[in-house]
């Protein structure tokens, strides 16, 4: 047979293709020998080389802060081979699990550092959480911390209730850094509605220092309040009792409980908050001082017994007059109102105080009995250290019964 320059074309192909062949299988068995040789070396995780070599060619791969912990020693502690055959590499980073696994050991370690790169880019990019304070948990932690220690019992319960009342139920549910002036200004503009100028006086009283607390705490940077529209309280001015009204006043006393109780506020002039107190003590009702800061030194002051108080003093029982002075402050107010319709309570000491000067008794004096803050000046200093003889002798001037029958 003659060949031709066709038919040797097509041999020299076909060698060609038998030659990539031959290659190729030789390749495949040499490549094959290779994956065999490593499934012995990877087999279990009872070789020591196993993570030796799969990390030498994924330690790149790695976050670079993760490498000095995720060695060889790390990844035996924290491989499992599981009864399925299934390689498990778990373990929790920052408080987030982090696992990877497959039957293969390598393709295990690949998955677990996939997840780990992921978490880590995910932590980075992670903004850090907002606080979210609401205002009425930080009131009333101020309440407790910083209010309750540093006022009286008394003054601390009246501001908690205007507190729970107003503010409160108006702020529920509000973040703090949210609240604005606008926000804030109809709490203060439904009470002048009202009339009620001297609670909107009282909550401003509460919720600037609040706000000034926030800011200390960094909580918020400026004071909401300093762009509210507030109105000035007038308070109504205290008067004194008329002789005519005094008369009235104790005449429906005489069949009053509480008879012997409002005549030691008219005729001692003491606070609500000083009668509970209230002690005799030869020719002087004593009594604690309530008009005092709470880290003031806690004082006394004797209050001598004037002719107008000792007619009604005459056979009182110690029994009868510790009744007298245990009424609760809020159920005399009351009841005063039920008895003297147009005065209130304190307006039975700005009657002692007037009494006293109209029968003729120095202010100076009058301004020790009824406890007055001292001005700190030389008259102030020197004429509280009156002497007994001298301060009977101002008391027996207030007598003024006569007047009251006229």
């Amino acid at each position: 047979m003659i060949l031709t320059n066709e038919d040797f074309e097509g041999l020299r192909q076909a060698q060609m293709i038998i030659s990539k062949i031959i290659a190729h299988a030789v390749a495949s068995e040499i490549e094959e020998e290779h994956e065999r040789e490593f499934d012995k070396i990877t087999k279990g995780l009872k070789n020591d080389r196993a993570f030796e070599i799969i990390l030498s060619a994924r330690r790149k791969q790695m976050p670079r802060k993760y490498r000095p912990l995720l060695t060889e020693q790390w990844f035996k502690e924290h491989t499992r081979l599981k009864p399925n055959g299934v390689y498990e590499i778990r373990c929790s980073i920052n408080k987030v699990p982090i696992s990877g696994s497959s039957k293969d050991l390598d393709t295990a370690v690949k998955r677990f550092l996939e997840n780990l790169v992921e978490e880590d880019r995910g932590v980075k990019n992670k903004k850090p959480a907002l606080q979210r304070v609401l205002f009425n948990d930080f009131a009333e932690k101020w309440f407790e911390l910083v209010k309750k220690p540093t006022v009286k019992a008394n003054t601390y319960r009246s501001y908690l209730e205007v507190y729970r009342t107003h503010i409160n139920p108006f702020m529920q549910g509000k973040e703090i850094k949210q609240l604005t002036a606008m926000g804030i200004q109809p709490i203060f503009s439904n009470l002048y509605k009202k009339g009620q100028t001297k609670t909107a006086e009282i909550i401003k009283l509460i919720l600037n220092p609040v706000f000034k607390a926030a800011i200390a705490e960094r909580i918020i940077t400026l004071n909401p309040m300093d762009g509210v529209q507030l109105l000035k309280h007038h308070s109504k001015g205290s008067t004194a009792l008329t002789y005519a009204e005094e008369f009235a006043f104790l005449l429906k006393l005489k069949t009053s409980e509480y008879e012997l109780t409002f005549v030691l506020l008219l005729y001692c002039g003491m606070r609500r908050s000083e009668l509970a107190s209230a002690r005799i003590k030869g020719n002087y009702v004593i009594v604690k001082n309530s008009k005092k800061r709470l880290s003031e030194i806690e004082t006394e002051r004797k209050i001598p017994i004037t002719p107008m108080l000792a007619r009604y003093l005459q056979n009182v029982s110690p029994e009868e007059f510790k009744k007298a002075i245990g009424y609760r402050g809020d159920t005399l107010s009351r009841n005063f109102k039920q008895l003297c319709p147009s005065h209130h309570l304190h307006e039975l000491r700005h009657t002692y105080i007037t009494r006293c000067q109209e029968c003729g008794v120095a202010r100076e004096v009058v301004s020790v009995w009824a406890g007055h803050a001292a001005d700190h000046t030389m008259t102030t200093n020197v004429y509280t250290h009156f002497s007994e003889e001298f301060m009977l002798s101002e008391a027996k001037k207030v007598n003024y019964y006569s007047r009251l029958k006229g």
